[in-house]
């Protein structure tokens, strides 16, 4: 059985805050400092004064951790979501999450009721750490007949300064997706790299080929400079890129269209990464 992914069993959500800062958290700012510093020091390196952001990041108006806004999704899917056939969890995001040393899977896990489950995250791998957990879930359930959750979050607060993070712009928000094995939805294609450096209209062509994507009923997802070697005449959507790693299944969400075919676009540092769905064509 193929793994499949129905774009309507996709939720997402921005968050402005998931918590208040109380007036009692200041007495707290010392540790945490300490804590930044000793960061810096485990790393080899020295936090520069100038660039701590402990006080800023206690008191933010905008702190959202992971497994708040991931428990704020879950009921969404409620109605489809069938605890006994779940068996694993994958996490992906990017930047770390506001609530240090808590499990955003284990939470899942409980709010849900699921039993006998495979938990991993996929931390600080870059923007495409989605696909890639996507591809991992894949491999998990391999000869199962069995679905599972992706999720995946971002938030926006540091305690240090950080040139990426003030690049990047990130939304707090969170996305989940179920994957299913009961052959509803778009089938998932696989998975496939491609060096920044052959990054071409002919390299894409040969991913969409090996994918075993229709090219004329494809629509490509993605970051807009990634999409400028697109096929004359392919149809293709930029992603939100402060959403980093959920931007290309919110988009999907959003876009998606019966009998069309989907190539997922993302990247880290040395490499593009893709996706294939196909439509749905009955099972295989």
């Amino acid at each position: 059985m193929t793994l499949c992914l129905d774009p309507t069993d996709i939720v997402f959500q921005s968050f402005d805050h998931t918590e208040v800062p109380q007036p009692e958290w200041d007495t707290d700012i010392p540790h945490w400092r300490s804590y930044a510093q000793h960061l810096f020091q485990a790393n080899g390196e020295t936090l520069n004064p100038q660039h701590d952001q402990v006080q800023a990041w206690v008191t933010s108006p905008e702190r959202a951790s992971f497994s708040d806004m991931i428990t704020a999704l879950l009921p969404r899917l409620a109605a489809v979501i069938e605890p006994g056939r779940v068996k694993t969890v994958l996490m992906a995001h990017w930047t770390p999450d506001l609530h240090m040393g808590s499990s955003v899977v284990n939470a899942a896990i409980h709010q849900l009721g699921l039993s006998a489950c495979l938990a991993l995250a996929i931390s600080d791998r870059g923007p495409d750490a989605g696909l890639f957990a996507l591809d991992g879930l894949n491999d998990c359930l391999a000869g199962k007949d069995e679905d599972g959750l992706l999720l995946i979050a971002e938030q926006k607060n540091l305690m240090y300064f950080s040139p990426l993070m003030a690049a990047l712009q990130p939304e707090n928000n969170a996305c989940v997706c179920l994957l299913n094995k009961q052959q509803r939805g778009l089938r998932y294609q696989g998975f496939r790299r491609t060096p920044v450096d052959q990054w071409s209209s002919e390299s894409l062509l040969r991913a969409i080929e090996q994918l075993g994507l229709v090219k004329e009923r494809l629509v490509l997802i993605g970051p807009a400079r990634l999409l400028e070697i697109a096929p004359v005449g392919t149809q293709s959507f930029a992603v939100n890129p402060r959403l980093l790693c959920a931007a290309p299944f919110v988009a999907l969400r959003a876009l998606w269209q019966p009998q069309c075919d989907y190539l997922l676009i993302s990247e880290n540092d040395n490499g593009i990464s893709l996706c294939g769905l196909a439509a749905e064509e009955g099972p295989r």
